[in-house]
């Protein structure tokens, strides 16, 4: 008497979920890792828009104003005083430029005299807030010189003025 054998014995069976449950995990762990790469970079990517719009921002403010005040803290990027001469304000400058993410170094209101001598913004840093034990806060850190025409001679005196 001659069986017919239909379906599959538990080995193959057995063989079938296992191929199954290690395609299925090599496969979930690219999307995992692909997907943290990402959210990963587009943080980057957008520090990196953040620093590039503070620093059109305060070169825009260098090339117009006569003399401002700039201030960088921890939560935000300031213009104050900017003054179109030496005596009219130019009230469209002033004001907050950035409070979307954290900043560096700090500085205190320290004047600007763009018409004296270019202005050296060294190591300003836009960092995230994020506080993660694995990981340190990501940031983009920028040097940059801030310039226009020179029209006062730094080394000349007022003096017999």
């Amino acid at each position: 008497m001659k069986k017919n054998e239909e379906g599959m014995t538990l080995v193959e069976v057995l063989a079938t979920l296992t191929l199954l449950s290690i395609v299925t995990g090599i496969l979930w762990a690219t999307v995992s890792i692909a997907s943290q790469f990402n959210v990963s970079e587009t943080s980057v990517l957008r520090l990196q828009q953040e620093s590039n719009y503070i620093i059109s921002q305060l070169q825009q403010t260098h090339r117009q104003c006569y003399t401002y005040r700039l201030t960088i803290s921890y939560d935000e990027v300031k213009v104050t005083e900017c003054m179109k001469d030496k005596e009219e304000p130019l009230d469209s400058y002033n004001g907050v430029i950035s409070n979307q993410y954290h900043y560096g170094p700090n500085t205190e209101e320290e004047l600007i005299n763009p018409t004296k001598a270019p202005y050296e913004l060294s190591d300003f840093t836009v960092f995230d807030s994020i506080v993660n034990s694995k990981r340190q806060p990501r940031q983009v850190v920028v040097s940059t010189i801030l310039s226009r025409y020179i029209t006062e001679d730094p080394n000349k005196t007022n003096e017999g003025s």
